[in-house]
């Protein structure tokens, strides 16, 4: 069983930051509470042990809002991704001395079903593999442009881009992880000076060793918009909250 959270939480988020009153998209009200405390209560409330939060742009809101959050009683530890105008990538390599040898990865602007969480807490991870949760219905999925697409093949992951035009399932921005999606990032890391999930994933791809995750009637919303927002809160609201 996994039990420990990696959240991203360092990037501007310029397409929904700009249109909201506050310093950071995590931030942003969802049914009275800010986005990411709300994350930070469902993973506790799954049984997670330890939430890493990276923070960048307006690092220290981000951290106060947590701190200051109301009987939340799980374990969280922040560190700084100086380098948060580069891509996501970099923000996983800045918490690798936090993490466990198995972890949740997630963005900080997502919205998550708690049985996605539940299922991936207890997903399986063969050696040096990673797991994506995927949704393959195509038809619910709210921005289908801007979704990441994925090409499955059987339980593996065959491709993955917002390009694709040959797909039959998107990516969710939830994985499950072990060390070895670090050590394909630090590579491209090395040669780039930069490095972003999707290098990451195309790598272990190449390996084999991303495997997919069907989340089935589960629901999730990337809160990056406000159209997104505003599709994100009538889930909610549908969902029970």
């Amino acid at each position: 069983m996994i039990d420990q959270a990696l959240i991203l939480a360092a990037g501007h988020g310029s397409r929904l930051r700009d249109h909201v009153p506050v310093t950071h998209k995590a931030l942003v009200q969802i049914e009275g509470e800010p986005l990411l405390v709300r994350t930070c209560r469902m993973l506790e409330q799954s049984g997670l042990q330890e939430i890493v939060v990276v923070t960048g742009h307006c690092g220290a809101d981000v951290c106060a809002a947590l701190n200051g959050a109301s009987g939340l009683g799980i374990g969280l530890r922040f560190v700084e991704n100086a380098q948060w105008k580069l891509s996501n990538g970099i923000s996983v390599l800045a918490a690798t001395g936090m993490l466990a040898e198995k972890f949740l990865l997630l963005m900080a602007d997502h919205l998550f079903d708690p049985e996605m969480i539940a299922a991936m807490r207890g997903v399986s991870l063969g050696s040096g593999e990673v797991v994506l949760a995927v949704d393959r219905k195509l038809d619910a999925i709210y921005d289908m442009d801007d979704a990441t697409k994925v090409r499955l093949e059987g339980e593996h992951i065959a491709a993955i881009g917002k390009e694709l035009t040959d797909f039959n399932a998107v990516d969710t921005g939830l994985f499950a992880c072990s060390d070895a999606l670090v050590a394909r990032l630090s590579e491209v890391e090395a040669r780039r000076g930069d490095c972003s999930l999707t290098d990451g994933m195309r790598m272990l791809i190449g390996q084999g060793r991303l495997r997919a995750l069907d989340i089935g009637a589960a629901w999730w919303q990337d809160v990056d918009t406000p159209g997104a927002l505003t599709h994100g809160r009538r889930l909610l609201r549908e969902h029970g909250g």
